[in-house]
């Protein structure tokens, strides 16, 4: 890790409780030797495995010494790179160590670590017994093992770990097994000149049931002898517990092992002078916390029963530099602590699948390598992989040799070996194998694909690891937008005092982006998310910017942004529930707790859409279905002045010509004239028409004045009219105590139409049609099904939504919404709701104090839109105000917009609905205005000048970053 840490310039400090090793003789006791794979040693320099062949010996081979003294060779691979590199622990640690200090990490033996605050990335250690010393870092790396102090703290401090321990029966103690006639003791003894593999180095294995002996040849012509076996025993079975003196070693060994006997001389001493090391199981989750990573056995510790502990370390090492290649490459220091996250969601499966392997292959060892069936499967799985190696991989090769992940290497070998077994069920292992590996392909293709990914049929089909290093990519990226978002390097806004009309910049933007040609071959993905994030998207308003206030936000949820991109990976067909019924039965169920929020009981439903727009349309057109054939072509439909323009876009696209959209005039307060209403459908049945829909508005976009909902629904029961409330805006603000007061009445609408991405937070496309009747939406939509879809539905529980919209085929809606619900609960919707009235509130109040700003009276119950102006009358008020907007645009900290009332002429128009806008997002805009005041102040001819303060405000400043540099 140090020398990986160190190409990235990263000032590098090891802290190690013991002393230098590559100062103290090596010692005997508890170590056996390590065994590295090809898995491993990819994660490595070329020169530092250079080194370790040197200092190493190559295993090609298991040599299984049974009771009787007979031999079986069981070669790991096919190939000559298949082996495994045996090497002492300490000669790799040395190895290592020398590499590290060359690189320039700076290492500090004798200090112990007794204590860490993962969250800040300090350590405290304890120096030889004398001193204590405190050090801070930006990024603490546990590497510190089973026993891990680091892992002890994150959980102690707040990580929420999950960890679990399991010690086995089994421990070990090193035996010592020096050179013999000047060479390797076991090559030199059991050399046959009629089999050309005992001319080879092997891991030795004495299986014996419940316990083994092990042996590896090591460079200076001795071996690293272990002896694993049961602490304890309860039925009398060998164990460490019931072996006492002498007598009882050589008892044990000579019933056991008497082949070995002769080369461990010291056998006796070695036994009865050490104490058996435990072995055990750790896993835990999450493997980071704040700036604190743990490697290796810190975060997984696993028996050695696999041999992969080592190469499962070097490649958490392999895969936490890459990753951090990533981040640092896209967002500098700052994607170091993101790095970390990512880690653990990579390694975590990984790392628990090669643990359980380890358990698991110690039953392998012990007992199974003595059996006669054990080598027959062996020899087949090699055949196998030999005839079809696009087919099969044994699990042992897929573990040593490959870098599919351990967790990916469990689920293929659980396939491959369910099709094996199956047919050495129908055929004799031993006799009919060339029938198994004939059967085996068509087998395989029966059951599940050993290889199901498709990429060699379609170069648009991506591998499992191109997925995975997209997704990684494209998180990177996102994430770095996000880091750069909330450290407010995005201004609100960037035509700030620019229009449509004279944003140059923009049409810049535009024309460089231009492609009127489609590429004919492809381009790598990081400068197209490039030119994504940084061409496209910094131009124009930046919508999720807690300072955008134009409009009518939408705080685009990040949550809801994953249920979306789930939606569209499992790119489900929702039209139709036989298609899908568990997808629709959660945008069901979204569709029905929207009507609960709406106040609309049994018998209600709707409809997903993308927006505000179709949803009234939606609601026009059930308003038809409820008339007659000649009352359609009649139809007139009446909306506030202050309405929104899509009711006249609504009523065009259901056939209503515009000039039978009444616009109805307005009270002071910018509410339905309920008279003028009531004139006009008189009017108009008296001129032969026939009145449609009464469109109320609960919420416009102007002021945020909501239409007297109650008033309205009693108004169209009595002339048998259609309701249509527009509560895009507001609807949802009908959770909120002050919004059920504000949108009484709401409930008796036939239909609504609301946008929770507006009043919910959510992404754009998040809308919704609401009908009170269930049927009527149905009965507007529904047309005879297409001979090719047989399996149409007429349940009103499990509904076909090709039949209650205008769509057929469409995206899954649901999730965008249902994922942030269900991870929050409504009541913290309710809250945020809650807090933006709040803020409206104390934003006016703020505001009023300002001299010179006029802001416009707001009712005791309102939604969050506060309008003002410069204090000044007539066309000087409006260039005042014009002029008052621009200035506070121009900070980039918030961005507003003015919109023109017919009573008060031009306002500035703050609306509050960004999930992120806070008391702070607040007090800028304050800030904004006085400055903007000001600045009006000093620069406005006098003939323009309102009434308005002059004091020394300073324009907002930018700020200023940092990032880690420094790991221990």
């Amino acid at each position: 890790m140090a020398i990986g840490l160190r190409k990235y310039s990263f000032h590098v400090d090891i802290y190690e409780k013991g002393e230098d090793i590559r100062r103290i003789p090596p010692a005997k006791g508890h170590s056996f030797n390590l065994t590295l794979t090809a898995r491993g040693l990819r994660s490595l320099d070329t020169g530092i495995v250079d080194l370790l062949y040197r200092r190493g010996v190559p295993l090609p081979q298991r040599v299984v010494h049974h009771r009787d003294g007979g031999l079986i060779y069981q070669r790991y691979g096919t190939a000559p790179e298949h082996h495994l590199l045996s090497i002492p622990r300490g000669v790799l640690h040395r190895a290592l160590l020398e590499e590290a200090a060359r690189a320039g990490a700076h290492f500090h033996f004798g200090h112990e670590c007794i204590g860490a605050d993962p969250k800040n990335a300090t350590a405290t250690f304890a120096v030889r017994g004398s001193a204590i010393e405190e050090v801070a870092a930006d990024l603490l790396i546990g590497c510190d093992g089973a026993n891990s102090v680091v892992r002890a703290e994150m959980s102690r401090r707040g990580a929420r770990m999950r960890i679990s321990q399991e010690y086995i029966d089994h421990g070990y103690i090193e035996l010592q097994m020096p050179p013999r006639g000047g060479g390797h003791a076991l090559l030199q003894a059991f050399r046959d000149p009629t089999r050309p593999e005992s001319g080879e180095h092997g891991l030795h294995v004495w299986p014996r049931g419940e316990f083994m002996l092990l042996a590896q040849p090591n460079v200076d012509l001795s071996y690293t002898a272990s002896l694993f076996m049961p602490l304890q025993s309860a039925d009398g079975a060998p164990a460490f517990s019931s072996v006492h003196d002498t007598v009882g070693v050589e008892a044990l060994f000579g019933e056991n092992f008497a082949d070995a006997v002769q080369f461990l001389p010291s056998l006796a001493d070695d036994f009865l002078t050490t104490t058996p090391a435990s072995l055990k199981t750790v896993k835990c989750h999450p493997y980071h916390y704040g700036r604190t990573v743990l490697i290796g056995d810190a975060a997984h510790a696993m028996v050695p029963f696999y041999g992969q502990g080592i190469n499962c370390s070097f490649e958490d090492v392999r895969e936490f530099l890459r990753i951090l290649e990533q981040r640092m490459r896209i967002g500098g220091a700052a994607g170091v602590a993101p790095a970390l996250a990512s880690f653990t969601e990579l390694r975590k499966a990984p790392g628990d699948a090669i643990a359980d392997l380890s358990l698991r292959n110690l039953r392998e060892l012990t007992d199974q390598t003595g059996e006669h069936a054990y080598h027959a499967r062996d020899r087949l799985d090699k055949r196998l992989f030999t005839e079809r190696p696009d087919d099969f991989m044994p699990l042992y090769h897929m573990v040593a040799f490959t870098d599919l992940p351990y967790d990916e290497v469990v689920r293929r070998h659980e396939r491959q070996s369910a099709v094996v077994d199956d047919l050495c069920r129908h055929f004799d292992i031993d006799t009919e194998a060339d029938r198994i590996v004939g059967a085996y392909p068509g087998a395989a293709g029966a059951d599940i694909p050993v290889l199901p990914d498709g990429s060699e049929d379609s170069e648009l089909e991506l591998r499992p690891e191109e997925v995975r290093r997209l997704l990684d990519t494209v998180a990177l990226r996102v994430l770095r937008y996000r880091d750069a978002l909330n450290r407010g390097e995005y201004p609100a806004s960037y035509l700030q005092e620019s229009t449509a009309a004279d944003y140059q910049d923009g049409r810049t933007a535009a024309d460089a982006l231009r492609e009127d040609t489609a590429p004919a071959r492809g381009t790598d993905l990081e400068p197209l998310l490039a030119e994504v994030f940084d061409e496209a998207a910094t131009s124009g308003m930046v919508h999720p910017h807690p300072g955008f206030m134009s409009h009518v936000p939408s705080g685009g949820l990040f949550q809801g942004a994953v249920g979306e991109f789930v939606s569209r990976l499992l790119n489900r067909f929702i039209g139709v529930w036989a298609a899908t019924p568990g997808l629709t039965q959660i945008e069901t169920n979204v569709i029905r707790w929207f009507c609960s929020m709406l106040g609309y009981g049994e018998g209600s439903f709707g409809y997903l859409t993308t927006g505000g727009s179709i949803a009234n349309f939606m609601g026009v057109r059930c308003a038809l279905e409820a008339m007659t054939e000649d009352g359609r072509s009649r139809a007139t439909v009446y909306v506030s002045a202050q309405g929104h323009f899509s009711v006249k876009k609504a009523a065009r696209m259901a056939g209503i010509p515009e000039d039978r959209v009444r616009a109805v005039a307005t009270r002071p307060d910018y509410t339905m004239d309920l008279g003028e209403l009531r004139r006009l459908v008189e009017h108009d049945r008296h001129r032969g028409l026939a009145p449609a829909c009464v469109v109320a508005t609960a919420g416009t976009t102007g002021t945020g004045a909501v239409d007297d909902l109650a008033a309205i629904a009693r108004l169209c029961a009595a002339e048998q009219i259609w309701m249509h409330a527009d509560a895009c805006f507001g609807g949802f603000f009908r959770l909120t105590s002050r919004g059920r007061e504000l949108l009484h009445g709401i409930e008796e609408a036939d239909s609504i139409a609301v946008d929770a991405h507006k009043s919910l937070f959510l992404p754009h496309g998040t809308s919704a049609l609401l009908v009170r009747e269930q049927a009527r939406l149905r009965e507007a939509f529904a047309v005879p099904g297409a001979a090719y879809i047989p399996e149409l539905t007429s349940d009103d529980d499990h509904v076909d939504f090709c039949n209650y919209g205008p769509e057929l085929t469409r995206e899954m809606r649901g999730l965008t919404a249902w994922l942030p619900i269900k991870l929050h609960g409504v009541d913290a919707f309710e809250r945020s709701l809650d807090h933006k009235l709040d803020l409206a509130d104390e934003l006016t109040a703020r505001l009023r104090s300002l001299p010179g700003i006029e802001v416009l009276p707001r009712g005791p119950a309102h939604l969050p839109v506060v309008a003002f102006r410069a204090a000044a009358d007539g066309p000087r008020g409006a260039r005042l105000t014009e002029r008052l907007c621009r200035r506070i645009c121009a900070t980039g900290d918030v961005y507003v917009a003015t919109t023109e009332l017919p009573g008060e002429g031009l306002v500035v128009r703050a609306c509050i609905m960004h999930h992120r806008t806070s008391r702070a997002v607040v007090a800028r805009l304050v800030d904004a205005v006085r400055w903007a005041a000001a600045d009006m102040t000093e620069e406005t001819p006098e003939e323009d000048v309102a009434h308005v303060a002059d004091p020394a405000v300073d324009k907002p400043a930018a700020r200023t970053r940092r990032g880690p540099g420094r790991a221990a």
